[in-house]
């Protein structure tokens, strides 16, 4: 009597890479990530370091990141700004969801991550509680889901 357990042990690894290619996402957007008016929207600092432990370097590795610091507002507040609004724009209820077609002032973030020897600049947007955490990754990288 023959059995099937043979053809079903040399399959085994096609089905556990098939099922790590559906655990993983890239996006397509080149700049994803890559500037501050294109960060990656997280919720609190915890929800940064979460987000960067599941990115993935392209040989399959796991990045090391560091903090570098706050790089300023996501996109630039309008210069005529008086002082008491451009305050309230920037230190307001930061974790409040935007209003719609608000423009985002909030504070990015900076991180170093590093994939073998090749450095990159990624920036974090932690005020975006309202929302899940993405699952999309900046090029260049993927994503556990």
């Amino acid at each position: 009597m023959k059995t099937a357990l043979p053809k079903l042990l040399l399959a085994l690894p096609l089905v556990a890479a098939c099922a790590a290619l559906a655990a993983q996402e890239t996006t397509t957007d080149a700049g994803y990530g890559k500037t501050r008016q294109q960060a990656i929207e997280v919720c609190k600092p915890d929800g940064q370091r979460a987000y960067l432990a599941r990115l993935v370097c392209p040989d399959q590795s796991h990045p090391k990141f560091e903090r570098q610091g706050s790089v300023g507002p996501r996109n630039d507040l309008p210069k005529d700004l008086p002082q008491e609004q451009m305050m309230q724009r920037l230190l307001g209820d930061r974790f409040a969801p935007l209003a719609e077609g608000a423009t985002d002032h909030h504070m990015i973030d900076a991180y170093g991550v590093q994939c073998g020897k090749t450095n990159h600049t990624l920036y974090l947007d932690l005020y975006h509680c309202h929302t899940p955490a993405p699952d999309t990754a900046p090029e260049g990288f993927t994503i556990l889901r």
